[in-house]
């Protein structure tokens, strides 16, 4: 298994034909985070299983967000996501993982566009294999990519096109947590430059993730706008027992048995 990093999304052409790999995509402040959180329901009691919404759709624009939540069934839908951190006007829920509670999304589609996270779920759809991973949810999905067996790419949805301290910090996550299990399995695997960098980076601030997450230029935006209480959201590892999977247009979730 060769394992990669791509620190943004530009990037990612340089890596040639993707069509035999698995993508892992990572926006953790917030789009991959508050997509777990959608599929399970954001809760505060320890209920396990499930109770989130039925699936995702992620699209890149406002514009497209809505032609999609206008095609389906308004009573079964939520139009959702941000720009610059906000709800857009007309939006059902913004971007803040505790908002997903499973009293407004149970059983619900719901259509989600980002400024950064839904573009690089987009631009990985020729992959073999896709998935969503934040710190929340880094083992669920390590255990959901080992099982396909393709050589992987962890791509950072970055911001702006630039590379972000908090997703370069949780690709090392993903990394390491790959090679730990190709070792447990005795799996041969390569680490590029850029997931060696990653892993250095994560133990740079493993024990300091809240530490990381405001002190970034995505965490200084939230707090600027009253969102603070997001970080402690996106900053708990393994917090959810979840994996994901995109494919025709959707993502959904799955347990590892």
């Amino acid at each position: 298994m060769y394992i990669d990093v791509v620190f943004c999304p530009d990037e990612l052409a340089s890596r040639g034909d993707i069509s035999t790999k698995s993508v892992v995509i990572i926006d953790v402040l917030r789009a991959t985070t508050t997509i777990a959180y959608a599929l399970w329901g954001y809760r505060t009691d320890e209920t396990d299983g499930i109770k989130g919404c039925k699936k995702v759709i992620p699209v890149e624009s406002i514009e497209r967000a809505y032609e999609e939540f206008n095609r389906l069934c308004k009573e079964k839908t939520l139009i959702a996501g941000e720009r610059f951190c906000l709800k857009p006007e007309g939006f059902d829920l913004g971007n803040s993982p505790s908002e997903y509670t499973i009293d407004k999304v149970k059983d619900k589609v719901i259509v989600f566009s980002t400024t950064n996270g839904t573009k690089a779920l987009k631009l990985a759809e020729k992959a073999k294999f896709i998935t969503t991973a934040s710190f929340i949810n880094a083992s669920a999905c390590t255990q959901r990519v080992i099982q396909e067996k393709n050589d992987v790419i962890i791509l950072c949805a970055g911001r702006s096109g630039k590379t972000t301290m908090e997703d370069s910090c949780c690709a090392g996550l993903i990394a390491e947590l790959l090679f730990k299990r190709c070792q447990e399995n005795n799996r041969k695997f390569e680490l590029s430059d850029s997931a060696d960098i990653a892993i250095k980076y994560l133990n740079h601030y493993k024990g300091k993730l809240i530490e990381l997450l405001e002190s970034s230029e995505a965490g200084k935006n939230l707090i600027e706008v009253g969102l603070e209480t997001d970080l402690k959201d996106c900053a708990t590892i393994d917090a959810l027992p979840i994996y994901t999977e995109y494919s025709y247009g959707s993502i959904k979730a799955g347990i590892i048995s």
